[in-house]
């Protein structure tokens, strides 16, 4: 096991804000990045979209989350640890997670659901790991189950108005249950990830998103 993965299992929560560039502020999407703290504030992964080329900003302009892109997440020391996969689907969207060796830690499935969100967590095994559910009335709030136990949860943390135009845009906490594998931790801030750039990427959230 890597020293970065024995030192997620002292955190209890994970806090994920997203940096928005000043071409933002002017309607361009822009590669998604992320800050990756902990209670003290700290930084200690960082998290960025894959430079992709004209053609790519061009493809995130036209297809949103719905194009094929790559997440990376790095340590303190810039080093990329962690792999984000986004294939292109139009429905039931799909991430696969890879290490820094190519390794599959897991695999984010969307599920059908009407105005709630689902999905599962599939180990490199093909077994669950996690389902997760977030209901209508607790949009902002997803939730994480194996077998009926909670493992924790995804939620977003609202500063205000005039913060969310002029700061860090999306901001997040991921809550872990004591003892749980590393591995599913970094799942888990992957699912964080998946769920800013489904739902609430340009502050809004497309009708065809509330029914699957």
């Amino acid at each position: 096991m890597s020293d970065l993965l024995l030192r997620l299992q002292s955190y209890k929560n994970l806090h994920v804000r997203q940096v928005r560039e000043p071409f933002e502020f002017l309607g361009l999407e822009t590669r998604n990045k992320y800050r990756i703290l902990d209670d003290q504030g700290a930084s200690i992964l960082y998290a960025a979209e894959e430079a992709s080329g004209l053609g790519g900003t061009l493809l995130r302009q036209i297809l949103g989350h719905w194009r094929s892109f790559k997440v990376v997440i790095f340590d303190e020391g810039r080093s990329p640890r962690f792999h984000l996969h986004f294939p292109f689907r139009w429905f039931f969207k799909t991430l696969m997670v890879t290490d820094e060796r190519g390794q599959i830690l897991g695999t984010l499935e969307q599920r059908f659901a009407l105005f709630r969100k689902k999905f599962d967590i599939i180990g490199p095994q093909g077994q669950e790991l996690a389902r997760i559910n977030s209901s209508f009335f607790r949009f902002w709030t997803f939730e994480f189950f194996h077998h009926d136990r909670s493992l924790g949860r995804i939620q977003k943390k609202w500063s205000g108005a005039l913060n969310e135009l002029f700061t860090d845009k999306d901001n997040f906490v991921v809550s872990f249950r004591p003892g749980l594998a590393p591995e599913t931790q970094v799942l888990m801030l992957a699912t964080c990830i998946m769920v800013d750039i489904i739902y609430f990427e340009n502050n809004k959230t497309d009708l065809g998103d509330l029914v699957n």
